[in-house]
């Protein structure tokens, strides 16, 4: 009876999600993946070049490697702009997302740029304008696909493997993405950040299921999410770092707030740790680190939805990095011999 326990699980999980309509990924830890957040944060940081990634594996405790989100990404910001206060962002994207027994995945790379406009001399405010773009696909393992009718229902054996003629196998579509971003300095000790993101504005064809779908069914849903987060400097050792996201994709919603505490060990090190709660669906507890320029963070959710019964609570683990690179010409001083006059 062990091996029942997996197998009605995701199929009560597939059901609860609406069979293979995309669901958009998301991470606990979304402020430590900026370029699935929000495309306006390219380029949104003081340095030559950021290289980070992020990987989460939900249900890991008893559906191993079935549903798991890697994602890569560089930005870097490479040219100023029209105005002095002015520059531009660039990056790339890599996603490969893994759900179900299925091996049921969306991947691919997305390009992003952004131009960041400075509201004031002092580059203090910045609002941000992002565009993202590339080719996604999805893709599945019919071989693995297991229905109800292959069961013998008296021994439980799977006697008669079948295919779906009205499945395919591979389907690749132009997913495009735009995000706005207000970033301000209200004064030494507060900081603040409030983004919007339409995800999947061409709502391309990406279903799988050829047959019997409608073309509302086959388009991929639009998505719309808010975020926003306030960082105050409590004092030269503490900080504290609220933070929220919403999204919706065609009726659904996701809503989350979390609250980090930061502790200054020393001038290059800083300790990171904290709760969340994603509305109706988990329980979040975060840590991590920042030593100079490379941050570190891990993240676990405690599932508390109408599927903890079957998780236990377990929910998803999350580890993630990034590192921003700075590389700076030194200036070329003439030297000079200075006499005084008498």
């Amino acid at each position: 009876m062990k091996i029942l326990r997996p197998l009605f699980f995701s199929l009560f999980l597939v059901l609860s999600l609406g069979g293979l309509k995309a669901q958009d990924i998301h991470f606990t830890m979304y402020n430590m993946s900026p370029l699935t957040l929000n495309p306006a944060l390219a380029g949104a940081y003081y340095g030559t070049a950021r290289v980070g990634g992020i990987y989460r594996d939900q249900w890991a405790s008893f559906l191993p490697n079935q549903y798991t989100t890697p994602a890569f990404f560089i930005d870097a910001p490479i040219v100023r702009g029209f105005r002095k206060n002015d520059w531009v962002g660039i990056g790339i994207v890599t996603i490969n997302d893994k759900a179900g027994t299925s091996r049921l995945r969306t991947q691919g790379s997305l390009l992003t740029a952004a131009y960041h406009a400075s509201l004031d001399k002092a580059g203090k405010n910045v609002l941000t304008l992002g565009v993202q773009a590339g080719s996604m696909t999805r893709r599945l393992d019919q071989q693995r696909l297991i229905f109800s009718d292959e069961f013998d229902p008296l021994t439980l054996d799977r006697n008669n493997p079948s295919q779906d003629s009205d499945l395919a196998e591979k389907k690749s579509y132009l997913d495009i993405n735009a995000g706005l971003l207000l970033r301000a300095a209200v004064d030494e000790k507060n900081n603040v950040e409030v983004g919007l993101t339409v995800g999947h504005i061409p709502q391309s064809e990406y279903n799988l299921i050829t047959a019997g779908a409608g073309q509302d069914d086959n388009k991929r849903p639009m998505t719309i999410r808010a975020h926003g987060r306030w960082k105050r400097q409590v004092n030269d050792q503490w900080s504290v770092t609220p933070s929220f996201i919403g999204q919706t994709t065609k009726g659904t919603w996701e809503i989350g707030v979390q609250a980090l505490a930061g502790y200054q060990i020393n001038e290059d090190i800083e300790l990171l740790a904290g709760p969340g709660y994603r509305l109706g669906d988990a329980f979040e507890i975060m840590v991590g680190a920042q030593i100079n320029d490379l941050r570190v963070g891990l993240a676990y959710d405690f599932n508390i939805s109408s599927l903890s019964k079957a998780s236990n609570t377990l929910g998803g683990f999350e580890l993630g990095a990034y590192y921003i690179i700075k590389l700076y010409q030194k200036p070329n001083v003439t030297q000079a011999v200075i006499c005084p006059e008498f």
